[in-house]
């Protein structure tokens, strides 16, 4: 339920807090005191469109902020574990915040979240009813959705049970068109993944071949090099040449040193240090010969490998990508080569797959048609008799499940194979028809009303605000209106606004909208009023004048017993 708002800088308001109740709250007051303002401020924080003009003149910035309760909602706070988001032992803060530059910051528990996340979360929490709302019952579209709202557990496991085999039937449907698809351009397609396929097995490419070619064609291109540092390194090392070898000398050092080894044990040691030296340079020098004697540069095998690096770095440019990845490439066509030559068969089983899931998705649609029909039999009666209570009497509603058009295929859907459309007859002797080409505003308020009324034990959502409901109505109805409102509040916290002294009067708690001017400014205040302001407030609402106040707040105080009695009789324990 929604604890309570506070409200900076929206429109009149400068700053308000409201501690909202259980059961139904009213809020009423003289017209353009600014009730709308209230109610513009909770569809602000509920994430409807931030309308920059309510920003309060010569204010830069406004702000609305909720306390709710969401410990009876488990869906909201499965949302907000989607984000990682936690209540605090059942409630959570929701904060809007709108800048004349156009900023616009929502928060949840604190924590910045994207605007498309508060509307799915307070979707679950508030569902506000105003003229505007009383306009979807007008869109087809929505019929089936309330209807649907009114069944039981059985069949909203067989709603998921059709979704479920939609979604299968959608997946087989997919691949089996991208086969079809796959198939109309085969031809062409196996002509030319059959060139490739030739052009890369003519050239055998093998992974890593051309990075040894490369490294190979660089020595060999070096070789000139190659030849000259290892002649002078053995000549140096090892054979000598006009001059003594380094193999030579250190020899000659170690004998040098040996001589007077037994005068010194330093002298001994670097004697056996140059000997060691000696028989390394040594090893040296015969892997130095080995490698001059190993060494053959053949011009011919220079060529091919340059003609062979060419044709892989021609075909790396055609197809643009790397030898290692055309190796890869290479496979790949190969692969999607023998699968279209076996296309036909492919084909058969993908059509086989999909019709055999579009057999079983009809048949759990059917199912779910079947079952809403009942829901929808049922459905009818309970809106006729809400109805009937609210004046529409020997008013038909009906759900009309109607048929495709001729040579219109029909196309499966999450919610099953129907189009529901409610059809409505207000007046005896006139034929059922469509909502929008029959129901004026009034009578969709009351069609809306009824809905839920007649929803109210297992609506889902536990806050409900109207907002001028009563519009076009007085008198019987009006009490009938506030006796149906009072018997949701049995389910749901319920938000008023109105005009009419019977609505006021059935409120288990009552708010006074009132404007007052402060110097140059004009403030919007909301006050909760005790039993004697209720009493007033009602006998305003009925007009009483100044001559009839006696017997006028005589009236609104039975007006309000009234409603107490009415509440304890027929609300709920």
């Amino acid at each position: 339920m929604l604890l309570s708002m506070t409200v900076r800088n929206i429109a009149l308001i400068e700053s308000l807090t409201i501690e909202f109740h259980k059961g139904m709250t009213v809020l009423s007051g003289e017209t353009g005191a600014g009730k709308s303002i209230i109610v513009d401020s909770i569809n602000l924080v509920l994430g409807e469109r931030a309308d920059r003009g309510l920003i309060r003149s010569g204010c830069d910035k406004a702000s609305v902020e909720a306390l709710v309760d969401i410990s009876d909602c488990p869906k909201a706070k499965a949302v907000l574990e989607s984000q990682q988001l936690t209540d605090d032992n059942g409630l959570i803060s929701i904060q809007r915040e709108i800048t004349s530059s156009d900023r616009n910051v929502c928060r949840v528990c604190g924590t910045i979240v994207p605007l498309t996340f508060l509307r799915t979360l307070s979707a679950l929490l508030v569902d506000v009813h105003g003229q505007h709302q009383h306009q979807s019952l007008l869109d087809s579209k929505m019929h089936m959705g309330f209807l649907d709202s009114f069944g039981d557990q059985a069949f909203l496991s067989k709603k998921e049970d059709v979704a479920r085999a939609y979604a299968v039937w959608k997946e087989s449907s997919a691949k089996f068109s991208a086969l079809r698809k796959e198939n109309a351009q085969r031809e062409e397609r196996q002509e030319y993944l059959t060139t490739r396929v030739k052009e890369l097995d003519a050239l055998q490419l093998a992974i890593g071949e051309a990075d040894k070619l490369t490294a190979e064609k660089d020595y060999f291109q070096s070789a000139e090099k190659i030849d000259s540092a290892l002649r002078t390194a053995y000549g140096q090392v090892y054979s000598g040449g006009r001059e003594e070898s380094a193999t030579l000398k250190l020899k000659e050092a170690a004998d040098a040193m040996q001589l007077i080894g037994h005068l010194d044990e330093r002298f001994q040691a670097l004697s056996a240090r140059l000997l060691t030296a000696h028989y390394e340079v040594e090893e040296i020098g015969i892997e130095l010969r080995d490698l001059l004697e190993q060494q053959s540069f053949d011009p011919e095998r220079l060529e091919q490998m340059m003609d062979r690096l060419d044709q892989i770095h021609r075909l790396e440019r055609r197809y643009g990508m790397t030898a290692d990845e055309l190796v890869s490439h290479h496979e790949d066509i190969r692969d999607e080569l023998n699968r279209l030559g076996n296309m036909e068969e492919r084909l058969q089983r993908a059509e086989t797959d999909y019709k055999r899931k579009l057999n079983e998705y009809r048949t759990e649609a059917a199912e779910l048609t079947r079952m809403r029909k009942n829901i929808a039999a049922s459905f009818e009666k309970t809106m006729e008799k809400e109805l009937g209570d609210l004046g529409m009497t020997n008013t038909r509603f009906a759900c009309v499940f109607e048929a495709l058009e001729p040579g219109q295929k029909k196309i499966p859907t999450p919610e099953g194979d129907d189009h529901v459309v409610f059809y409505i007859a207000p007046n005896p002797g006139e034929p059922l028809k469509p909502l929008d080409k029959t129901a004026s505003g009034g009578e969709l308020s009351r069609l809306m009303l009824a809905l839920k009324a007649a929803g109210a034990a297992h609506e889902g959502i536990p806050c409900m605000i109207f907002d001028e409901i009563d519009t076009g109505i007085s008198g019987h109805i009006a009490q009938v209106v506030a006796e149906k409102m009072a018997s949701i509040a049995g389910y749901h916290q319920v938000l008023c606004v109105t005009h009419l002294a019977q609505i006021a009067a059935m409120a288990d708690y009552q708010y006074l909208v009132a404007k007052k001017v402060v110097g140059e400014r004009t403030f919007t205040n909301v006050t909760e009023l005790d039993k004697q302001g209720r009493i007033d407030e009602v006998a305003r609402l009925i007009g009483v004048s100044s001559d009839q106040q006696e017997s006028g707040i005589a009236h609104a105080r039975a007006i309000l017993n009234g409603g107490v009695q009415w509440k304890n009789q027929h609300r709920k324990p």
